[in-house]
């Protein structure tokens, strides 16, 4: 997806402090740089269920990872544990150690993860601080690791939260009902010893393959699938991308990572870690409630972009972040229909998004 739109490319291996070898790929420089020299690093984390190539999916004209590259930035995309691009670890087998493996939610993707891709990132390109531009769950892990590691504060010049995932007591659509029932499917998943869903495997691309191809009936299947989990919005759907989302996503997640995110929608208002039950809870925190993320220790810069026709990260969600962020800016993307697919696929994404994003990044 890269190296055909005649792009550098480079791809990596960092482990983690507790094992797991992630893959993060770079594009050290856009297509029209004849001399590339020291360019700030940029760090793009995507989404739950995503991976790295919702970054480059689109033309390089739409592409995040290519407009980044070519205003100026060295380009670094990461993946998180678990998902397609990520299932190494030093000594566990996803497979054969499924539940060891698989116990990680975004937690441990802020905690671990995070710091691993700046340090290394730091130490490849002799910088002292990268850029951050996160969507959805990439934004949750940022929070985690600032408020739970602030010393990574210093190492990060400004932070841009594409649609953030902090609090999700406004959630609507399908995503809503999903969370009310997040305990009925913990108590499946234990019993049937399922630790992961949605990985990329054969029978995902043929079913994609046969349902999501342009020519295929039941292409609008696949569309309306997109709108009942993000949002609906025709109008910026980009119709020719949608057999190639298909192919890409879902890229896996833990149990885990989905009963966490259920968990924010139904603690009354907090942010917090796991929350593994009172008796579990003493032994873990010393304390019957999972403690909360202390916001206030995020000093980096953060830009807040959310949308009105997001059914995942609400105004009401964001404003609430907004006033426990010592340092940050709610931007309204200026679109009444635009959802949390959108602030990476959309057809006029530059206009409505991308242009104000590396204005705001230019400022810092």
């Amino acid at each position: 997806m890269v190296l055909p739109h005649g792009y550098p490319f480079e791809e990596h291996e960092v482990t983690t402090e507790d094992g797991y070898i992630l893959t993060v790929y770079r594009i050290p420089y856009g297509k029209n740089t004849t001399v590339p020299g020291p360019r700030p690093p940029l760090l793009l984390q995507h989404g739950i269920l995503c991976s790295s190539a919702a970054w480059v999916l689109s033309e390089p004209d739409k592409g995040l990872g290519f407009i980044l590259a070519d205003a100026g930035y060295d380009v670094w995309m990461s993946n998180s544990r678990g998902n397609t691009y990520s299932q190494k670890h030093k000594t566990l087998d996803p497979d054969k150690q499924g539940k060891e493996y698989w116990n990680f939610s975004f937690h441990e993707m802020g905690y671990y993860d995070l710091p691993a891709v700046i340090d290394f990132m730091l130490a490849k390109t002799n910088h002292s601080q990268i850029y951050y531009v996160g969507h959805s769950q990439g934004t949750t892990q940022f929070y985690a690791m600032a408020a739970t590691r602030p010393e990574y504060n210093a190492k990060v010049k400004v932070m841009s939260s594409l649609a953030p995932i902090a609090f999700l007591q406004h959630t609507r659509g399908t995503v809503r009902v999903l969370t009310y029932i997040s305990n009925t499917l913990k108590w499946f998943a234990e019993r049937l010893h399922i630790y992961h869903v949605l990985n990329d495997n054969f029978f995902l691309h043929l079913l994609d393959q046969a349902i999501c191809r342009k020519t295929a009936i039941t292409r609008p299947l696949c569309d309306n699938l997109l709108f009942l989990i993000a949002g609906y919005d025709s109008q910026q759907l980009n119709i020719s991308l949608v057999p190639l989302i298909a192919d890409h996503t879902p890229a896996g997640a833990s149990i885990k990572q989905l009963i966490h995110f259920g968990q924010l929608a139904n603690n009354d208002g907090r942010f917090s870690q796991y929350d593994y039950g009172k008796s579990l809870n003493m032994k873990m925190y010393n304390t019957e409630l999972p403690p909360e993320y202390d916001l206030t220790k995020i000093t980096t810069p953060v830009m807040l972009h959310y949308a009105d026709n997001d059914w995942l990260s609400s105004e009401e969600d964001v404003s609430a972040l907004n006033k426990k962020l010592p340092n940050s800016k709610m931007v309204e993307v200026p679109f009444a229909y635009f959802n949390h697919l959108d602030f990476m696929w959309a057809i006029d994404i530059n206009p409505l998004l991308y242009d104000k994003v590396i204005e705001l990044l230019k400022q810092f």
